[in-house]
């Protein structure tokens, strides 16, 4: 039916990665863009750039509704959770439907107090002019029902089929992987392994804070650099926990992190920074010793850290399948 619907509507997507990265940040993509969507990006973003960064992400508030105009679209869904654009993509295509879907509170991550008041008001106006709002948490969702907008919650997704789960020789180690930014509080990763010399703690990423964290790093941790997203899953065979981080930040409330989805998709248990998001999740911690104790509780019972990573690996294959949510959107967009 829906796909009968789509042959009537023309449908958009817009986001500010190119193509071949936006599946990293959100795994229902290929399934998306199969199903016949438009999809209109920057040809190039570097989302391992600083400034750089942060330049192309303000031009993309004012580049986005210039992918639009005149084209015609019935529905343009925002995939990219990056604030403003959505109201000057409605002002350039004042006909068509708006779908937002707010995969992080972008603007928790950087401002405070007056400035974040300012700003977050022009965020809303984007918020009230969309037709749907999809969130990836029930944090979030509660959030944003507080503040007296309508949202349908559709969990974030991970894709098997990029994580198979192989045979591989486990290390007994250790295993954190992502951009390497102060947000994430990797920190807490390092005097943790000082807390565990003789345990093997692997690093898989890039990003500002690498050079910071490799020189005070005890000696048990591990750099191994950037690995493409195609790879990763041969790094997290290898390991026996996962470590899903972020830091304090209150934005970091209401983000599962793709990481703790690709470690449990292949069976590995996951620690996470206690958050909102995890609610009553067993693995969570609030300082470094929780996090030192829970790590030397699963490494020391290795029948307990495989019946602990299945369950998890069950709980994710459930409700986290990248086909399955991009079902869940699609019926969205095309019901809008």
């Amino acid at each position: 039916m829906a796909d009968m619907v789509q042959a009537q509507k023309k449908i958009a997507l817009l986001h500010r990665y190119q193509k071949n990265s936006i599946k990293e940040t959100n795994a229902a993509f290929p399934y998306l863009e199969a199903k016949g969507i438009d999809v209109l990006t920057f040809k190039q973003f570097d989302r391992l750039g600083g400034f750089g960064k942060f330049w192309k992400g303000l031009l993309w508030i004012f580049y986005a509704p210039l992918l639009v105009i005149g084209r015609g679209y019935n529905v343009i869904y925002c995939d990219d959770s990056y604030p403003f654009y959505p109201a000057l993509v409605k002002i350039a295509s004042p006909r068509s439907k708006i779908v937002i879907r707010l995969g992080d509170l972008h603007l928790l991550y950087y401002y405070k107090g007056f400035a974040y008041e300012i700003l977050h008001f022009f965020e809303e106006i984007g918020w009230s002019i969309a037709d749907r709002i999809i969130v990836i948490s029930e944090a979030m969702a509660e959030r944003l029902i507080k503040e007296g907008y309508e949202c349908e919650v559709v969990p974030d997704p991970v894709d098997p089929s990029d994580f198979p789960q192989e045979i591989t020789q486990e290390e007994g180690s250790v295993m954190f992987h992502g951009v390497l930014t102060k947000n994430k509080n990797i920190g807490i990763l390092l005097q943790a392994a000082r807390l565990l010399p003789k345990v093997r703690f692997s690093i898989v990423g890039s990003g500002p804070d690498l050079r910071r964290l490799m020189d005070v790093a005890p000696s048990n941790v591990h750099f191994q650099g950037w690995v493409p997203f195609k790879d990763i899953h041969h790094q997290i065979g290898s390991c026996s926990v996962g470590i899903a981080l972020r830091s304090d930040n209150p934005g970091n409330e209401y983000v599962v992190t793709s990481p703790f989805l690709q470690y449990g998709i292949m069976g590995k248990p996951c620690l996470v920074t206690r958050r909102k998001v995890f609610g009553d999740y067993k693995w969570q911690f609030s300082d470094v010793y929780q996090l030192a104790t829970q790590i030397k509780g699963l490494l020391s019972d290795p029948d307990y850290l495989r019946s602990e990573g299945e369950k998890l690996r069950e709980n994710i294959f459930k409700n986290h399948h990248a086909n399955k949510i991009a079902d869940q959107i699609w019926q969205i967009l095309t019901q809008v």
